[in-house]
Parts: C-alpha cells; structure tokens; sequence
C-alpha cells in the first residue's frame, strides 16, 4: 500500500508535467558518444539511462575498470543481463559532458574499436 502522504500529495501533482529536453540532450550526448567509440546499445526512448554491452564478458570486472576513471555504471547482472551494465543520465549536463573523456580512455584501454 502506498504511504498516506504520497496518496495525499499525488492529488496535488496532477496535469504536472516534467520538461523532458534536458534528458533527451544528455540522452543524445552519451549515445552519440558512446557508439562512436564501439559501445552497442538500443537508444532508449523513455529510460533516463544506457544500457550498453560491456566490452568485457564479465560486466562485474567492467565497472571495476570504469571506477578507475571514476565512471560509476552499475553492472546489468544486478537487472539479469549479464555482459551489460547501467548508466544513468539524470545527472547534470556538465557531469556528462566532463565524463566524455573518460569515456574515451577507457574505451581505449578496452581495445574498443570505434564506429
């Protein structure tokens, strides 16, 4: 059951609606990106992240090698899809765009072959 509040409080929330631009901005940022440097994935169309292939078979083992480039993903064994892994972009626009680099070693070190 939903708690009192939240039942008292979603009355007053509706016909709200969320500008979804900046999400779609960071959405694209990340994709186009990403899959330029060999990263696979499906661009989502209503998520607030990427759920790319890790280049490694173990994704567990990838997100220790992105933590080196203080990347934070999350490994998809941990949503039943071993060998991706999460990254979310509800973040703020300068965090994404400061991350590209990072990206890009890491990719680099992966042997990722860019697109």
């Amino acid at each position: 059951n939903a708690p009192a509040l939240m039942q008292r409080l979603v009355a007053h929330l509706q016909g709200e609606q969320v500008d979804i631009t900046s999400y779609l901005e960071k959405r694209n940022l990340l994709y186009d990106h990403l899959s330029a440097l060999g990263f696979e994935m499906v661009k989502p169309k209503g998520a607030f992240y990427l759920f790319p292939r890790s280049p490694l078979a173990d994704d567990l083992e990838f997100v220790q090698a992105a933590k080196k480039y203080n990347i934070l993903v999350v490994p998809g064994s941990g949503f039943g899809l071993r060998g991706y892994f999460r990254l979310s972009y509800s973040v703020p626009r300068q965090t994404v765009i400061n991350s590209l680099p990072a990206f890009t070693a890491l990719a680099a070190e992966l042997g990722l072959k860019k697109a």
